[in-house]
């Protein structure tokens, strides 16, 4: 359950080299090259976090998040902000004990995801070309960050829309964030035999200008 929402931040960083509208007020052709001077902005109703938990040792379960913004400098800084207090398992139960006792929310809201990529090697994509991308990011969750390595495709869906979305998942592990206590209060609450401290996380995300 320990949800590394690293990949955002990787995500977010390698969406904004992924864009180019030009910033003219008419609509740019379909195979204009990308102008890079303006900022990106996450969709955030067309995007999506994923994690997995596995409890029981082979019960597997897919949970998100309902509430991300994010956005992406023309130089390449990306930030995404990810309101812990919306995690969705699919469950009200589930998802109150997460904030209480994995999360702590009320101390600890959000799971911020930061990243630099140079924009350079995207000003050429044209709608429909797709890039494969390695990026560093940093991620800040319960009061501790690190730094994960994604592994993301990015697309360009639209003359000023891309999509990042994972290229292969990112394995997170509890104790990265001090969530190992909160992950065994969980598993003590529910009765459950296990709860694996590894999650594998996803991420679909769609920036514009």
């Amino acid at each position: 359950m320990t949800i590394r929402l690293s990949i955002l931040a990787g995500a977010c960083a390698l969406a904004l080299a992924a864009c180019g509208a030009p910033t003219s007020t008419e609509a740019p052709a379909p195979g204009s090259s990308i102008d890079a001077s303006a900022d990106w902005h996450l969709v955030s109703e067309e995007s999506r976090l994923t994690f997995v938990s596995t409890k029981a040792d082979e019960l597997a379960e897919v949970h998100t998040f309902k509430t991300m913004t994010g956005s992406v400098t023309p130089e390449g800084a990306a930030t995404i902000e990810i309101a812990l207090d919306s995690v969705d398992t699919a469950i009200e139960l589930r998802d109150e004990r997460m904030r209480a006792m994995l999360f702590e929310t009320e101390t600890h809201p959000t799971l911020t995801i930061t990243s630099e990529t140079a924009l350079d090697a995207f000003s050429e994509m044209e709608e429909g070309d797709r890039k494969r991308i390695e990026a560093d990011i940093t991620v800040g969750l319960h009061g501790a960050e690190n730094a994960y390595f994604a592994d993301l495709f990015v697309t360009r869906v639209g003359a000023d829309k891309v999509l990042v979305e994972s290229a292969s998942p990112v394995l997170v592990h509890a104790a990265d964030f001090e969530l190992d206590a909160g992950l065994e209060a969980l598993r003590e609450v529910a009765a459950l035999p296990s709860i694996s401290p590894a999650v594998p996380v996803s991420v679909s995300f769609v920036f514009e200008q």
